[in-house]
């Protein structure tokens, strides 16, 4: 047995690898060149209609410059940039340079040779069109229809947004802190909450149950809601202040100060984070502020700064203060903490925290560790001379449980324990009644239907008043709170919209919240761009919401539509097809009929590839001509049919319907298929042109 050594192995393995690369050299040459050739044959049927174009436009512009009305020195200061102009371009485009004839030139000689046969090519040239003109008919009927339906479907505005709801029977809720993580998604440009409520409406001692939606004037026009009569209530507050003072087994807490300042200290702290929370680090007190980075709870406890910032709506620290100016303010803790940044990974780097955070290092390989605010949630915040709250503890609530249940043991009588009396436990729970406070603001917009059911005209409905009381179900409230009912409230309509379906208004969201409402019903997601919604549903959905766009009922139209115009087009390739073997048979018959001729052409010193080229050009100028007279009867005749249509759409006050659109790039298609065609047509006619003998020819009778 033979041992290679490593060198004789590795010396094989190139001697192998070149070759493959032998074999594969001369194939890759064919691919090029045939790929040259197609670019190629694509620049000349490009330049030929651009030349074809020019050389109409040119031939317009002149009869136009015979009119005897214009004066001679327009006609004169006009003519002369123009035949320069045509010209320069014409010389460009023109790849027929040398010895050969110019592709100008062949055009001019293929249509003296098409006006010889007037009908003949009239014919021809209207088989085309009507070719043409079916595919640009039905084609635009299809692109008509489904700008249509997305006109009626959706506005642009609404291709951005986004409907976000809690999973059906699920137990992740929207809250203040989910709409804080909505907004901090990347390419998130506004996050509009909303809660759902049943109202029972008493108006002129007539009860009525219909929904309310609170909401805030951005929602409102984000939702192209526009009254009919009056306006929107102004109002995008998500929360109110909170109650000046709270007692807590006789100790006062004061929830409101008169004194406090933006970024005043307030005292030192130290900190701990909740176990497995992440907080975000910001660069300003405020919860529109730039985020520096993500941190975590790590061993020992953080010192830092208790600092007066702008409120946040997801704990009572978050509006805990006012300023001079009756602003409301919130506690942020400013402390120097390690940063980690969100970004997917894999727990099994070293930097990786829980797949979705990347430690963020410095230019020395170190953690990078920044100063920066952080709001008062999931933090437990202890000060050097806390006060002691008689019944409150530091405790988890396990320990408290436990202590409570050690510290009070169960009377027993023998083995029996005395329970509370059944009569008590099968009680209903209460509902509590609650009053709006003084910061709500009393305004509803409401929709016809609602106005029908309490018999009030359109006209006079502005500034009309009716009272109203808002019953909060369990999924806006938290855990374990009580059942509430909003006490008989005065409200004042000041606008009308056009819904005229179910009854239902609008009220402004500080309005419910102001009962005590923790959850909202859902929340609509405004992104920057219609290109990153998908990517931000995606991210939401990951959350465990469900997500609904109008942008999904626009895909399912436009899949709809893509393929209702395709079968339209195969039924108009169907008359195309008819007219290609009308012009093919026109071609054919006129080259034996002209036989004679083509010898005349090559004894006078024409060559073969010339002739050939003369009979493309017909073919292509009368595909041509037909493809842009089919584009203006198919246009015609789709803006024609709107027309009849809106006759009919009139008497019944619909308005005028267009269920015809063109988009101009279908256009261009059909251009360059309609040389296409041509070509086709004119090929095997050109290439039997070439092989007469110019000697049989002249004798050919």
């Amino acid at each position: 047995m033979e041992i290679i050594k490593p060198r004789q192995e590795k010396r094989l393995r190139l001697e192998r690898a070149g070759r493959i690369v032998k074999r594969l050299i001369p194939r890759v040459k064919v691919s090029r060149k045939r790929f040259k050739a197609f670019v190629d044959a694509m620049w000349k049927v490009i330049t030929f209609a651009v030349l074809l174009l020019l050389y109409t436009t040119a031939r317009i512009v002149n009869r136009i410059l015979k009119f005897r009305l214009l004066p001679s020195k327009i006609k004169d200061n006009l003519r002369k940039p123009l035949s320069s102009l045509y010209n320069g371009f014409t010389k460009s485009l023109d790849i027929n340079k040398g010895n050969t004839i110019s592709r100008i030139d062949l055009i001019e000689l293929a249509l003296s040779n098409m006006k010889n046969k007037k009908s003949r090519t009239l014919i021809t040239i209207g088989g085309m069109t009507l070719g043409i003109g079916a595919i640009v008919f039905l084609v635009s009927i299809g692109y008509g229809l489904q700008g249509l339906v997305l006109s009626r479907v959706a506005r642009l505005d609404e291709m951005k947004q986004a409907d976000i709801s809690p999973q059906a029977g699920g137990k992740v809720k929207i809250d203040d802190k989910t709409i804080a993580t909505f907004k901090d998604i990347p390419n998130v440009k506004d996050v509009l909450p909303l809660v759902a409520v049943v109202g029972r409406v008493n108006y002129q001692n007539s009860i009525s149950d219909m929904a309310v939606f609170g909401v805030t004037s951005n929602y409102l026009k984000e939702s192209a809601i526009k009254p009919v009569k009056g306006g929107i209530f102004d109002s995008n507050d998500l929360a109110t202040t909170m109650p000046k003072t709270g007692e807590v087994a006789g100790l006062s807490i004061s929830l409101e100060r008169k004194d406090a300042q933006y970024r005043d200290k307030i005292q030192e702290v130290t900190f701990l984070i909740t176990p497995q929370e992440w907080i975000r680090v910001r660069k300003e007190p405020s919860t529109d502020s730039e985020i520096l980075g993500y941190t975590k709870r790590v061993e020992g406890e953080y010192p830092g700064e208790e600092v007066w910032g702008l409120s946040y709506a997801d704990n009572e620290a978050g509006h805990s203060g006012l300023d001079e100016k009756e602003k409301l303010l919130g506690k942020w803790v400013k402390a120097s903490v390690p940063l980690w940044k969100m970004e997917k990974c894999d727990n099994s780097e070293i930097d990786c925290s829980d797949g979705n955070f990347i430690l963020i290092r410095d230019a020395s390989n170190q953690q990078v560790i920044k100063e920066g605010y952080l709001a008062e949630i999931n933090l437990s915040i202890e000060t050097a001379n806390e006060p002691k709250v008689l019944g409150l503890s530091d405790a988890t609530p396990e320990e408290d449980i436990s202590k409570e249940v050690t510290s009070q043991p169960t009377e027993m009588s023998g083995d029996w324990i005395e329970l509370e009396e059944e009569s008590n436990l099968s009680k209903p729970a209460e509902v509590k009644k609650v009053a709006l406070t003084d910061k709500a603001l009393k305004k509803a917009v409401v929709n016809r239907a609602m106005l029908k059911i309490l018999g009030i005209t359109e006209d006079e409905a502005v500034d009309k008043k009716f009272s109203a009381t808002f019953i909060i179900t369990d999924d806006l409230l938290t855990e374990g709170q009580e059942k509430m009912e909003s006490e008989l409230t005065e409200y004042t309509i000041v606008g009308v919209i056009p819904e005229d379906r179910t009854p239902v208004f609008y009220v402004p969201l500080v309005d419910i919240r102001t009962l005590g409402i923790s959850n909202f019903s859902q929340v609509k997601i405004i992104a920057k761009d219609e290109g990153s919604l998908g990517k931000i549903r995606d991210q939401i959905r990951a959350l465990g919401y469900q997500t609904a766009s109008v942008a999904d009922t626009v895909k399912q139209v436009k899949n709809l539509f893509s393929t209702v115009r395709t079968i339209l087009l195969i039924i108009g390739l169907v008359a195309l097809a008819v007219a290609s073997l009308g012009m093919f048979n026109t071609l054919t018959i006129s080259l034996l009929e002209r036989t004679r001729e083509v010898g005349l052409m090559k004894a006078m010193g024409m060559k073969s590839t010339e002739v050939q080229e003369l009979f493309l050009t017909e073919s292509m100028i009368m595909g041509f001509y037909g493809g842009l007279a089919g584009i203006i009867a198919g246009f015609l005749a789709g803006k024609l049919l709107g027309i009849i249509l809106s006759l009919f759409a009139l008497f019944k006050g619909v308005g005028f319907i267009d269920v015809s659109l063109i988009p101009i790039p279908f256009v261009l298609v059909i251009i360059i298929l309609s040389l296409f065609v041509g070509i086709g047509t004119g090929v095997f006619p050109a290439k039997r042109a070439t092989k007469i003998s110019a000697l049989d020819a002249l004798r050919y009778e």
